[in-house]
């Protein structure tokens, strides 16, 4: 079995993994073990997780990461609200297609850490982009039927809800907690993603697909 450490940004995303999507993988033989983003470190040990607010802090996570030479790395990080000092970050916020401006960056993400075995991820344009993938789970899950013909306007608007977008106000999250007032992205998010299925998230997600196909693949390689 493959060995795949994944960075992830804090709680809901590591719920989500855990539930979800390493049990997904498991099913290609690939072995996820979740890590979550170190915000702060104590000088007498342990510190503080979750959350990002520069570049330094995503590296200090991830270059212990590529000391372990049996396990590919790979991260579920937001490109909305990345810090201002990721390198490429300013570049990717420049207007053109989104899923390219994301490519790119990550692609930036792979000459910074130079390890052979890392794959950069950043949700396009936010985790929570992925809830979106079916209106009628929202609406169950909230017991509100109105929240189904909501969250469609948002996605004919988009386009697709990997490109519901990166204002403030309209990004993803922005967007479920104006619709569903008691939405909490801890509990409500990984579990409506769960009820909507990693399947069902590929095929409305290109950008999450393209990635999800190259971890799977992870478990075919005959050097791992």
């Amino acid at each position: 079995m493959t060995r795949l450490l994944m960075l992830v940004e804090g709680q809901s995303e590591e719920i989500f993994v855990k539930q979800t999507l390493a049990p997904h993988l498991a099913g290609h033989g690939v072995f996820v073990q979740p890590i979550v983003l170190w915000t702060k470190r104590l000088g007498a040990g342990g510190g503080y997780r979750g959350g990002v607010s520069n570049w330094n802090q995503i590296k200090r996570s991830l270059l212990p990461l590529t000391l372990d030479t049996d396990a590919w790395i790979t991260t579920l990080l937001d490109f909305y609200g990345m810090p201002d000092d990721v390198p490429g970050y300013q570049e990717a916020l420049k207007p053109g297609n989104p899923r390219e401006r994301v490519t790119g960056l990550e692609a930036r993400l792979v000459a910074e850490i130079n390890h052979q075995r890392f794959i950069p991820f950043l949700a396009l344009h936010e985790f929570e982009a992925w809830v979106f993938c079916n209106p009628h789970v929202i609406a169950k899950h909230f017991d509100r039927s109105d929240l189904a013909e909501k969250v469609v306007d948002a996605i004919v608007l988009a386009g697709e809800p990997e490109l519901i977008n990166h204002g403030k106000d309209t990004h993803p999250k922005a967007r479920l907690q104006a619709m569903a007032t008691g939405y909490k992205e801890t509990s409500d998010g990984p579990t409506l993603m769960g009820k909507i299925g990693i399947a069902a998230i590929s095929a409305a997600c290109p950008h999450f697909a393209a990635w999800l196909n190259r971890l799977e693949a992870l478990g075919a390689r005959p050097d791992v």
